[in-house]
């Protein structure tokens, strides 16, 4: 070993030692808790594993090798764990596999540790222990390359910090491998000229310092997109909020404007929800909004606004919808809220009035999502006049509501089957047709694709099941 060598590794010996203190602090000052402190811990145990490596190189023995493949084995669980918990999914089985093959990994090391022949001991520690924990960086690249969020400073930072641990544990490895019957190799042992023999720890230790950087900035990045993300929605009920919405809306305004497709937009008002909150309460009635909004998320696509306008009315934005689709998927939400139960006080299931409108405006956003909003809102009061719980459109000719094309419908179904017509489909969907409530290309879509009765009450949107 050069005079240089000593030094050399006593500089990262205290490098090592400044990354632990930096990660504690980070740790208990910040009282970091969950998935981050699962982080701050990964890279405490980075730290005094480095450290450990350091020290093996000073003064090599077994106990050390033991030592420091242990801890750096347990840091790499700790940050794949903490990613999993963080949001980046992997399957329980996987993740519980991982741990316990690394316990019975450090078991193994444990073992190997106590063989007489202290040279092979530690060649097969370090072999053993630099293959598991470049398995387990190689699954925490992973997670990360499985983020669909846009690649935020700090996410690249613990990118090129993964990066540069699996190049440290997998020149570790191939040197370990390569020594052969050449007697005991270290990573940062006297066999090796200078340079190589502290490549891996100056990889380990860049890895630990981007690793707590970009794990802190990823942490706060997080932290501002959470807070942003409930600065949007209601505290209620977890849809948007009013002032979301209209941004949202101008949005797709814009874009349908410009592409030309069709934007349609449902206000949806809880029918005599004034008498829920009388009769049994404020916080009953804040439960069955809470349902209500569940019932609108699970039956929007993805691409649809869901918000809560205001008290017990909603909204719902359905982008390249035209006004005739709009109304099935109104149908099925008013279907599936009528399973909703009131509370004991009230009795019966909720109810809810739903007007649609489709955006005629190409011209400013602004103003084509207030004329949208405005002609959805007074259909919705027209389905109030004319006796709650229905579907009532805005455009042209549109009828007394979705109840009347129910009954249409059924009463169609039920002549033709006693007729023994075999066009009764097609008669109810016609009879629906002039009732209003269900437009006609659907209902006609439905005739002809659909011959069950009760698949095509279905299809239609006016069965009470779903």
């Amino acid at each position: 070993m050069s005079p240089d060598l000593p030094t050399a590794y006593l500089t990262l010996l205290v490098l090592f030692a400044s990354t632990l203190g930096i990660s504690i602090g980070l740790r208990y000052g910040a009282a970091q808790a969950g998935h981050r402190a699962r982080w701050t811990d990964a890279h405490a145990f980075a730290s005094l594993g480095g450290m450990a490596l350091a020290l093996g190189a000073i003064a090599p023995a077994p106990l050390w090798a033991v030592l420091a493949q242990a801890l750096c084995l347990g840091a790499q669980l700790m940050l794949v764990r903490g990613l999993s918990a963080s949001g980046m999914a992997m399957a329980p089985h996987h993740l519980r596999a991982m741990v316990a093959g690394g316990v019975a990994s450090v078991a193994l090391l444990a073992l190997i540790a106590t063989v007489q022949d202290a040279v092979m001991a530690e060649r097969a520690i370090r072999t053993l222990g630099h293959a598991i924990t470049a398995l387990v960086v190689w699954q925490a690249l992973r997670l990360l390359n499985r983020e669909r969020r846009s690649h935020t400073i700090g996410h690249v930072l613990v990118w090129v910090a993964c990066c540069a641990q699996l190049i440290a544990q997998g020149l570790c490895l191939a040197l370990a491998l390569a020594a052969g019957g050449a007697g005991a190799w270290s990573p940062v042992g006297p066999e090796e000229p200078g340079m190589l023999a502290q490549a891996p720890l100056l990889l380990m230790l860049i890895a630990v310092l981007s690793g707590v950087v970009g794990f802190t900035l990823l942490s706060a990045e997080r932290q501002l997109a959470e807070q942003r993300a409930r600065a949007r929605l209601d505290s209620l009920t977890g849809l948007f909020h009013r002032g979301a919405l209209d941004d949202a809306a101008m949005t797709l305004a814009a874009e349908a404007g410009r592409t030309g497709k069709p934007l349609s937009c449902l206000v949806i008002d809880v029918d005599r929800f004034k008498q829920v909150n009388d009769r049994a309460g404020h916080q009953a009635g804040d439960q069955v909004l809470k349902h209500i909004a569940e019932t609108l998320r699970r039956a929007c696509r993805s691409s649809d606004v869901a918000a809560r306008f205001g008290g017990e009315e909603f909204c719902l934005l359905c982008p390249n919808t035209g006004e005739e689709e709009a109304v099935l998927l109104a149908e099925r939400i008013r279907a599936r809220i009528a399973g909703i139960a009131l509370p004991e006080e009230i009795g019966g299931h909720a109810s809810v009035s739903i007007g649609i409108a489709q955006a005629e405006d190409a011209g400013d956003a602004r103003r084509s999502w207030e004329q949208l909003f405005d002609a959805a809102d007074r259909a919705l009061y027209r389905a109030k006049r004319e006796g709650r719980n229905r579907v009532i459109r805005a455009g042209a000719g549109a009828g007394v509501g979705a109840n009347a094309a129910a009954n249409a419908a059924a009463n169609g179904l039920a002549n033709g089957s006693a007729n023994g017509s075999a066009n009764a489909p097609a008669n109810a969907a016609t009879q629906a047709v002039h009732a209003g409530g269900v437009p006609a290309s659907a209902a006609a879509k439905a005739a002809n694709e659909i011959t069950e009765p009760a698949a095509w009450r279905v299809a239609c949107g006016v069965s009470v099941g779903g």
